[in-house]
């Protein structure tokens, strides 16, 4: 080795060391180079920022469909509500009227200008992590997890606005978002999931958010008459054939006073093994059940739908049975499914005995309770539940057949006054006679002024009488004229009373009448009562 490279700073195995490093490092920079920059997944596009960019008009939904996931029974539970033929009507409940024009608005509000705060994956290998599967009958397996509920909203042509599959809810902390409810969602048929802010409430499937659940629609304060028609159908054998037997307990005539705030007993009458009735009247210390009696009144005013379904054809809107119906066995054999029996009189017996309710514009409610059942809100008569997450489980309920008619008995008819008599014909010819009288003596001698005096004396005071009587005619007519107005007057207020009433019952049974409702059997227990429930003991007096 000689003296200068044993001074060089580098020496050659070093500097062929040090090209390799920087030709390494040089490959390293120009593949970082040419490597495709990782992208963010915050959405920055306008466009890209929102759900459904192009759906901006709520007016336009006239369908929403929800499709639910039931893990228990693994099957799928639909739900859908649409417009026909003007009417909103729900196909899962056999076409049950809506009320849906307001909230299927509110509804599609909130899937329009939307904003995607983040997308979270673009992997369908994440679809059941953030629970986006869509419920597909030929995609989803038994056991499957995972499975959102899809969400779609169509115009009245048909096409598709908006389909949504709603995952589970993002329960991490949201820092800026923090307080909103954050769901992870996908747009059917596409990968990406986001996660959005979405108030899940507005897509509900329960049956009774999208239908009027009050029932009879009557307010409480106007009840003014209750019949409790207490009876059972039992089954009895006669000549080896099985018989109906329809087993009277009693009936009892109730009426309130809306003025006093008081009860009355009209009618009580008691039925025996020979089933004949026995009128009785409260005993001495026996009083009727108020309290109980104001409860009835109150239930009915919350009488509420849990279900519905719809009733064979050939019932009239006022539930008596035509010929051909009580002929038809599939028909005949509904009605004895849920409770009812049709008789070949046209006459419906329920289970259960019935409720009759009058109210002061006349129009009369009569309540048949059938057979008990059970059933969760929105879920079908044949078991299929539109809500799976629905809590609580299942309800009891009883079905119930309501009709409405006129009672003429319960609107009292107006008062009118007697029409008077006009005045005896002939008091004006009086008068006029008497002028005639006052007249010729006026011609007569002069030569007697004291008899002419009191002749002109006396035609005046004829005259003056003939005015009075004149004006007591006049007076008389003007009377029997304000009698007949005021007659008239009542009386046509009486049939526009009658009217409206008969119109009110035309609506009534236009609803009532192609269904059988479930409604609770807690509020059916309020409305049925019997003798026991509402004839008490009187309390003690202290004061004795």
């Amino acid at each position: 080795m000689d003296e200068h490279s044993a001074t060089d700073p580098m020496s050659p195995v070093m500097r062929k060391t040090a090209i390799f490093v920087l030709a390494g490092l040089g490959m390293l920079l120009l593949g970082a180079i040419a490597q495709p920059r990782f992208k963010s997944r915050d959405v920055q596009p306008e466009a890209e920022r929102l759900l459904f960019p192009e759906f901006s008009d709520a007016g336009k939904a006239a369908s929403l469909e929800i499709l639910s996931y039931d893990d228990e029974l693994a099957t799928l539970q639909p739900f859908k509500v649409v417009q026909s033929g003007g009417v909103w009507v729900l196909p899962s409940q056999q076409n049950y009227p809506a009320d849906a024009k307001d909230q299927l608005a509110v509804a599609a509000t909130e899937l329009i200008d939307r904003p995607i705060l983040e997308v979270v994956s673009t992997s369908p290998g994440d679809h059941e992590t953030y629970g986006v599967i869509e419920p597909d009958a030929d995609k989803i397996k038994p056991g499957m997890t995972g499975v959102g509920q899809l969400v779609e909203i169509r115009d009245a042509a048909g096409t598709k606005l908006a389909r949504l599959i709603i995952g589970k809810e993002d329960k991490q902390p949201a820092g800026a978002d923090g307080g909103r409810t954050l769901r992870f969602v996908r747009k059917a048929g596409q990968d990406p999931v986001y996660r959005v802010e979405l108030d899940t409430s507005k897509f509900s499937s329960r049956f009774g958010d999208w239908i009027e659940k009050d029932l009879l629609q009557l307010s409480p304060w106007d009840v003014r008459k209750i019949v409790l028609d207490d009876y059972t159908l039992g089954a009895v054998e006669s000549n080896g054939r099985l018989m109906v037997d329809q087993q009277r307990k009693s009936r009892i005539d109730l009426t309130y006073d809306d003025k006093e705030g008081k009860w009355s007993l009209e009618l009580l009458e008691v039925f025996g093994n020979d089933k004949k009735a026995k009128e009785e009247s409260l005993a001495e210390g026996e009083e009727l059940a108020s309290a109980k009696l104001n409860d009835l009144r109150n239930a009915l005013g919350d009488l509420k739908i849990i279900d519905v379904v719809r009733k064979p054809s050939g019932l009239s809107a006022d539930l008596r049975a035509a010929e051909q119906f009580t002929g038809d066995p599939e028909a005949v054999a509904s009605m004895q499914q849920r409770g009812f029996l049709p008789l070949p009189s046209g006459e419906i017996l329920s289970t259960d005995g019935q409720t009759i309710v009058g109210m002061k514009d006349g129009v009369e409610y009569v309540l048949r309770f059938g057979a008990p059942t059970t059933a969760v809100e929105g879920q079908s008569d044949v078991g299929k539940k539109t809500d799976s997450s629905v809590d609580g489980g299942e309800t009891s309920g009883r079905y119930l057949l309501v009709m409405a008619r006129y009672n003429e008995a319960i609107l009292p008819r107006p008062e009118l006054e007697p029409v008077p008599d006009l005045p005896e014909a002939g008091e004006s010819a009086k008068k006029q006679d008497g002028d005639k009288k006052a007249d010729s003596e006026g011609q007569g001698s002069k030569e007697d002024e004291t008899a002419g005096g009191a002749a002109t004396e006396g035609a005046a005071d004829a005259l003056k009488k003939a005015d009075e009587e004149e004006a007591k005619a006049q007076a008389a007519v003007e009377e029997r004229r304000r009698v007949e107005r005021e007659n008239r007057r009542k009386q046509e207020e009486y049939d526009d009373k009658v009217k409206a009433a008969q119109k009110r019952i035309r609506e009534l049974n236009a609803r009532f009448a192609d269904w059988y409702y479930v409604v609770s059997d807690a509020e059916c227990q309020k409305i049925r009562l019997g003798r026991d429930a509402v004839i008490q003991k009187k309390p003690a007096d202290d004061s004795k």
